[in-house]
């Protein structure tokens, strides 16, 4: 998104040329308030509007090249813009894909391990946490479906939702406590392992993992990525800019007639 005050200028009628150099240094000034407005404007709707994806867009738009100011000829300009793939997806939204196909670097890895009939497969590791934070919680059919608080249930029922120690209180590193893969738990749910690290304070640290394993083997439609509807806040933001930009310009006008 590019602000330019001469664009505007003449959208009502004015000629830069045709304007003091007073008023120029105004609208300078005004303009970069603007545009520095913008930014946090839009931060703001994305604190407002998104969740899960919140903590990666709003780093997006706090890049060193998230705000940039610059001459063109006599013309100043600044240039506030959205950085990073998946920041500019979350905003403008992404088809549906395979991830088997699309994504190379899981099957043709290091990491990918070949079998006994020569297909290649990796384990892919899921985090699940009981936190409500945005930035970790379920999002699509698992938030949908519930899946929360069936974590914290299942967790619970079997040993995951404490930090497990030794007989002398140490934190035990490593997998501690797993989730049996039985029908009464949930699919999703199957195999959720706990698994520690100590720490220096004594306290210890925690995560919750489940693996899938991904091969060539594996179903044309299991690895399917939904896709990602657009956030379409920079719309909403354009439309502030250009609110802000007329009513700005006006007032410096008119206090100068």
């Amino acid at each position: 998104m590019k602000i330019s005050v001469e664009a505007k200028l003449a959208e009502l009628g004015e000629n830069i040329e045709s304007i003091s150099g007073a008023m120029r240094e105004q609208f300078k000034h005004a303009i970069a308030g603007i545009a520095r407005g913008a930014q946090a404007e839009w931060i703001r709707l994305a604190q407002e509007r998104l969740k899960s994806s919140r903590a990666d867009y709003i780093d997006g738009l706090s890049k060193a090249q998230s705000f940039k100011a610059y001459s063109v000829g006599t013309k100043q300009v600044y240039e506030v813009q959205l950085v990073g793939r998946m920041p500019n997806n979350f905003e403008f939204g992404m088809a549906g894909f395979d991830m088997k196909s699309v994504r190379p670097g899981w099957l043709g890895g290091s990491k990918a391990k070949t079998n006994k009939e020569g297909k290649k497969y990796i384990s892919i590791p899921f985090r699940h946490s009981m936190s409500s934070s945005a930035r970790v919680a379920y999002s699509g059919r698992a938030a949908k479906m519930g899946l929360q608080s069936k974590l914290k249930s299942t967790a619970k029922r079997y040993g995951l939702d404490k930090m497990i120690r030794s007989t002398s209180g140490r934190v035990i590193p490593g997998p501690v406590a797993r989730v049996p893969n039985v029908s009464s738990v949930h699919p999703f749910l199957r195999g959720l392992t706990r698994i520690q690290k100590p720490t220096s304070s004594g306290k210890g640290s925690s995560t919750m993992m489940t693996f899938r394993t991904m091969s060539e083997n594996s179903s044309p439609s299991s690895w399917v990525h939904p896709g990602i509807v657009g956030a379409k806040i920079l719309p909403i933001v354009e439309r502030w800019v250009d609110t802000e930009l007329g009513r700005v310009i006006k007032t410096i006008l008119e206090s100068s007639r």
